[in-house]
């Protein structure tokens, strides 16, 4: 009877596994926040905390850390989640990235992501009036000013197209404003304006606050589950 429980329970571990990698995937962009922002005349030092959730579940963090330099800045972003089933962890996601800005547009880049097992290395530098990047050993250029998706700037929402830092590709996005509506921060609820960012593969909700910017984010990953990205308040 116990071997029969045993075999049972990996086996419902392993279906879960499963399950967790494919409504994972369709939310790849969205657990991959950029790490960089659009640097702008308004751009400050400052740090952001986010707890990520699925639907009411806590599954981890994810900060950055953007150092204002003059026309430019400095950014650095880490990445931490697992979900667990019983006494497995169904699925783990890392993600490191540092990238270096100037007048608005990517510099440099080097992340490193392992997505339940799966490496990626992207490596990238300005080049003339390009971006060269080697995305695991493999070289490409991307014409013209690069961006990634720079939640903490609005003004990255105005763009037509921005890189993913774990995979390299540029994403074709589109932007549609949805109003107004409160959003709890700091213990509070505050008015924020609401947006809706889209791709070919999932759709995000964004939220920014007049008074402290980018505050909340949401996916559904297809699957019957909400990824959710909720700010700490500084403290």
């Amino acid at each position: 009877m116990a071997i029969k429980q045993s075999r049972s329970r990996r086996a419902t571990g392993q279906q879960s596994q499963a399950t967790a990698s494919r409504w994972w995937s369709a939310a790849a962009v969205a657990l991959m926040i950029g790490a960089a922002p659009l640097v702008s005349a308004n751009t400050e030092s400052g740090s952001f905390r986010f707890k990520v959730f699925l639907d009411q579940d806590p599954i981890g963090e994810h900060s950055f850390d953007v150092r204002a330099l003059g026309e430019g800045a400095q950014v650095s972003s880490r990445a931490s989640f697992d979900i667990n089933f019983w006494i497995f962890t169904a699925y783990s996601y890392r993600h490191e990235s540092r990238e270096t800005w100037r007048d608005g547009c990517l510099q440099t880049i080097e992340a490193t992501t392992d997505d339940n097992g799966k490496d990626y290395r992207v490596q990238g530098m300005e080049s003339g009036e390009a971006l060269a990047l080697s995305v695991n050993g493999e070289s490409r250029r991307l014409p013209g000013c690069v961006m990634t998706f720079a939640y903490w700037d609005r003004d990255f929402l105005k763009q037509e197209s921005l890189l993913n830092p774990q995979t390299g590709e540029l994403v074709p996005v589109r932007v549609q404003p949805q109003g107004t509506e409160a959003i709890r921060f700091g213990g509070e609820d505050v008015a924020a304006a609401r947006y809706k960012l889209s791709t070919d593969e999932l759709e995000l909700i964004l939220w920014y606050s007049d008074e402290h910017g980018w505050v909340g984010l949401e996916s559904d990953t297809g699957k019957g589950k909400t990824l959710r990205y909720q700010r700490m308040a500084p403290t």
